[in-house]
């Protein structure tokens, strides 16, 4: 058996998890999940926002590589999508972010 990097177990770790969210967001589409649905049991208001915002951003670059698959879209329209929502998800965890350090 071969002993692995700290850094080379960090990055398994990390395609897992990538991995898994990405089935769970598939799956989210597949049954016609909403995020608001998906985020009902966590209680914290301002995480509940995140992690929603987080869900749509993320079925949203799903559906943008789906179109981009089926040729719908070529390469430099969804680079100008996927780059859209990537700004607008960092300003809205910005916005949290400065909100929980200011209590």
């Amino acid at each position: 058996m071969q002993d692995k990097s700290f850094s080379q177990a960090v990055q398994d770790l990390q395609d897992r998890v990538s991995s898994n969210f990405q089935e769970s967001i598939n799956y989210m589409l597949l049954y016609r999940t909403t995020a608001t649905d998906a985020t009902l049991a966590i209680e914290d208001e301002k995480v509940r926002a995140v992690v929603t915002n987080e869900l749509i951003t993320d079925q949203l670059i799903a559906l943008l590589t789906l179109m981009k698959d089926l040729r719908m879209l070529d390469k430099e329209q969804y680079d100008e999508f996927i780059a859209y929502l990537l700004r607008a998800l960092a300003s809205q965890h910005s916005e949290v972010t400065t909100w929980n350090n200011s209590r």
